[in-house]
C-alpha cells in the first residue's frame, strides 16, 4: 500500500486525497467519508459490515468493484460530481435497497447492480442509452421497470432472473434487444411500449413484446398468464412504479388537468391552521371553487349507491370552510435557505439515520425527514385536519404550489382557494394534515434525490397555472417526474376520479390555480 495517515477511521494517502482502505485498528469510521477527498480506491468497502455509506461531494472517481459483495449494505449516497461508475460497483450488494445517484452521470456500466436482490426500483438517470450487459441481473425484488426513452440498446442478461418482474414499459426508439435480456423473468405479464413506430410491438392476443422482421416477427419477452393483479402504471400501484414523463410531443393542446380552481358565491367561515413558517391569519373570502362544487356533487350521488364510499350532509359544509393563510410576506426570490445550509441539513439527516439504525418508516424518521423538507422550501404550512371516517392508509397530502398569491395584506402566500381545495381533498380522502410547499430547490443537487425518495410514496397535489400539461414549466414537469404524477390523458381522467370518492390508491394530482 506504500506510505499512508490514519484518520477518521480511514487510511488516506500522505496527501489526504485518496481513501485507500479503512482502518481495522480504530471504531472512528461509522459510514460518512468526510469531505476533502478526491478519490475512494479499488475495493475499500466491498464485504464491508456497514449498513449505511455516504461518499461526499469533493470525490470525483470511484475505484473498482468498491462494494462488491458487501452483504450487510442497505443504502449508499454517491457523489454528487461523478460522472461515471465503474463496473459491478454494487454486485453482490443482497441487501441493498437504495441508492441517492448523482445526475451527471453518462450511463449504467456492466454488472452495476447484479444480484442486489432487495432493489425495489432502479434509480435510473436522464440521458441513459444502453443497459449494459448485466446490469440489473438477479434484482429478485424489483417489481415493475420503466425504461427511459433515450435507451436503444438492452444487452445480454440485462434484466436477467429478475423474477419478480411484473411490469415493462419499452421505449418505443428501441432498436436492439439481446435474445436473452430477459431470461428467467418468468413473472412478466404486462407490458408496454411508450409512443408508436419503432421496431417492436406487443401481441393483441398474448401480450408478449414482438420484434418485427423481414424473415418474420419474433417473440423478445415473453410474457406469462400469473393470477395476481396487474400492476398498474399511473394509478392504483403508483407508490411501487417510477412514472416517466411524456415528452413534449405527446402531451396534447386539449389534454386539460383533471380540476380547475374557479369562482363561486358561498362564504368561508374560521378554522385553526398550524403554520411551520410564519404567522397564521384568519381570513374570510366570498369566492367558492367551482371545482369542489362538482367534486362534492359526485360524491353525493355516490353516496347514494356506493356504501361508505359518499359524504355525508354536514360535509358538504366544507365549502364553508376558512382559508387561514400565512401571512409572512416572501423575503427571497431564491432558496429559502443558502445552499451550504442545505448540505448541512442533509448531513444531518444522515448522521441520524446511521446513528439511529431506525427503519425509514418509522414515525419518528418521518417526522425528520418532514423538517428537514419544510425547512428546506422558502414557505411551507401544515394543517391539521380533522378526520371523520377511517384514516387513510397514507393520511398526509403534500401540496406543490408554483406560485403564491397575495393576501389581503399584500403578502404572498398560498392561495386561499388552493387552501379551501385542499381541504376537500383531505376530507373526503380523511387526511390527517396537509403540507404546502412553495419554493422547492429542485436545482440542489442534494435535495433533489431526498425529495424524490420522500415523496413518491405520498399523496401529492401539483398547484400550477399551466392550461394543459403541453403548457407546464420546466418546473412543474420536474415536480410531477419526482412525485410521479402523470400527465398523460387517461390518467388525468382517473387523476379527478380518484380525488373525489375515497380510495385506497394514492391521489398524484395536478390542478389549475390562476392565483387571484
Amino acid at each position: 500500500m506504500g506510505s499512508f495517515i490514519k484518520k477518521n477511521g480511514l487510511l488516506y494517502s500522505e496527501d489526504s486525497k485518496i481513501v485507500l482502505g479503512v482502518d481495522d485498528t480504530s471504531t472512528d469510521f461509522t459510514g460518512r467519508v468526510p469531505y476533502g477527498a478526491h478519490k475512494i480506491d479499488d475495493d475499500v468497502f466491498s464485504n464491508c459490515p456497514y449498513e449505511s455509506i455516504s461518499l461526499p461531494d469533493s470525490v470525483t472517481e470511484l475505484g473498482n468493484c468498491l462494494f462488491e459483495n458487501s452483504k450487510a449494505l442497505e443504502t449508499v449516497k454517491l457523489p454528487a460530481n461523478i460522472t461515471e461508475l465503474p463496473p459491478y460497483l454494487f454486485s453482490g450488494c443482497s441487501a441493498l435497497s437504495k441508492v441517492t445517484m448523482p445526475n451527471t452521470l453518462s450511463g449504467f456500466p456492466e454488472g452495476l447492480f447484479k444480484n442486489c436482490e432487495s432493489m425495489p426500483e432502479i434509480p435510473f438517470r436522464a440521458g441513459i442509452k444502453v443497459l449494459a450487459e448485466s446490469v440489473f441481473e438477479g434484482c429478485s425484488s424489483l417489481k415493475a421497470l420503466v425504461i427511459p426513452n433515450t435507451v436503444t440498446r438492452i444487452e445480454s442478461k440485462a434484466v436477467a432472473n429478475c423474477t419478480s418482474l411484473e411490469s415493462v414499459v419499452f421505449p418505443s426508439m428501441l432498436e436492439y434487444i439481446a435474445p436473452d435480456a430477459f431470461e428467467g423473468c418468468t413473472s412478466i405479464h404486462n407490458i408496454r411500449i411508450d409512443g408508436e413506430g419503432g421496431l417492436f410491438y406487443v401481441g393483441e392476443n398474448d401480450g408478449c413484446l414482438y420484434e418485427a422482421a423481414d424473415e418474420g416477427d419474433k417473440i423478445v419477452v415473453q410474457a406469462y398468464s400469473v393470477n395476481a393483479q396487474p400492476v398498474s402504471f399511473f394509478t392504483e400501484n403508483v407508490d411501487e412504479v417510477p412514472v416517466m414523463i411524456a415528452d413534449e410531443d405527446d402531451l396534447e393542446e386539449d389534454d386539460t388537468f383533471s380540476s380547475e380552481i374557479g369562482a363561486g358565491d358561498e362564504e368561508f367561515d374560521i378554522e385553526k391552521d398550524t403554520t411551520v413558517k410564519g404567522d397564521s391569519k384568519n381570513m374570510e373570502d366570498n369566492a367558492v371553487d367551482s371545482m369542489l362544487a362538482d367534486i362534492l356533487g359526485e360524491e353525493k350521488e355516490r353516496s347514494s349507491i356506493s356504501e361508505g364510499v359518499g359524504i355525508s350532509e354536514q360535509e358538504s359544509e366544507i365549502i364553508s370552510e376558512t382559508m387561514s393563510v400565512m401571512s409572512e410576506s416572501n423575503q427571497s426570490a431564491g432558496l429559502g435557505i443558502t445552499d451550504t445550509e442545505l448540505e448541512k441539513l442533509f448531513e444531518k439527516n444522515e448522521e441520524e439515520e446511521l446513528a439511529s439504525q431506525k427503519n425509514l418508516d418509522d414515525p419518528e424518521v418521518l417526522d425528520s425527514k418532514l423538517q428537514i423538507l419544510t425547512d428546506s422550501v422558502e414557505k411551507s404550512t401544515i394543517i391539521e385536519c380533522t378526520p371523520t371516517g377511517e384514516l387513510a392508509e397514507d393520511p398526509e397530502l403534500y401540496v406543490v404550489a408554483e406560485k403564491l398569491a397575495p393576501d389581503e395584506l399584500g403578502n404572498d402566500n398560498f392561495s386561499r382557494k388552493l387552501v379551501a381545495c385542499c381541504k376537500t381533498f383531505a376530507r373526503i380522502q380523511d387526511y390527517k394534515k396537509i403540507i404546502l410547499l412553495y419554493g422547492l430547490p429542485l436545482d440542489n443537487d442534494e435535495f433533489t434525490p431526498f425529495f424524490r425518495s420522500f415523496i413518491s410514496k405520498k399523496n401529492v397535489l401539483l398547484a400550477c397555472e399551466a392550461e394543459s400539461p403541453s403548457k407546464l414549466s420546466d418546473y412543474g414537469k420536474k415536480v410531477c417526474e419526482l412525485a410521479r404524477i402523470s400527465l398523460k390523458k387517461d390518467d388525468l381522467a382517473e387523476q379527478r376520479r380518484s380525488a373525489s370518492i375515497k380510495t385506497k390508491a394514492l391521489v398524484k394530482l395536478v390542478i389549475r390555480d390562476k392565483y387571484e
